[in-house]
């Protein structure tokens, strides 16, 4: 088995399981070394949720894709801004946490500038101030919106999808007394 390349040994495809091992090569651009690791560590340490700042906040795929991102109680006008997709990277928004109330500042979600990367897609807006129709689909312009603002925001879970590398597709849902807002 020592004379085997990783190429040339079976797959486990869907029979893997969280306690199976993995063969990591930790700092492999500084000093290279052999380790071991369970699926399942892998897996929890790369979903491991991540609490944003308040305060502006450029997003990086190593730090936050494919991460719960928990958006805290604003004290300002905050916007986070996402890196250029690519297929398949992934941002969850969800929050805002420790709020007694709406929290009466904007969160704007930036995927660019000149319209260069947008947003495809639809969000669902619960208005909680409304005592008629309370819940509404917002749409994107499909083209050039590059931005999502959540104004007076009591929760939201927003998924944006790499679709393309000037593409997120955007889905999920907000609530809040000022419907979402997509806009160049």
């Amino acid at each position: 088995m020592a004379d085997l390349k990783v190429t040339a040994l079976t797959s486990l495809a869907a029979a893997t399981a969280r306690e199976d091992l993995l063969h990591i090569i930790d700092d492999p651009s500084g000093t290279p070394v052999n380790k071991k690791e369970t699926v399942g560590d892998m897996m929890n340490a790369l979903a491991a949720p991540v609490t944003l700042a308040d305060t502006d906040v450029t997003l990086t795929e190593a730090t936050h894709a494919g991460r719960f991102l928990i958006t805290p109680n604003l004290s300002g006008t905050r916007t986070y801004t996402l890196p250029t997709p690519k297929v398949g990277m992934t941002f969850r928004f969800i929050g805002p946490t420790g709020l007694s109330a709406a929290d009466g500042n904007s969160l704007v979600i930036s995927a660019g500038t000149s319209n260069t990367i947008f947003f495809k897609g639809q969000l669902i807006h619960h208005d909680t101030d409304e005592t008629g129709q309370t819940t509404d689909t917002v749409f994107s312009d499909q083209d050039s919106n590059e931005t999502i603002t959540l104004a007076t925001s009591k929760g939201h879970d927003i998924t944006l999808v790499g679709s393309s590398t000037t593409t997120y597709q955007v889905t999920g849902f907000t609530a809040g007394v000022t419907d979402v807002a997509f806009a160049d």
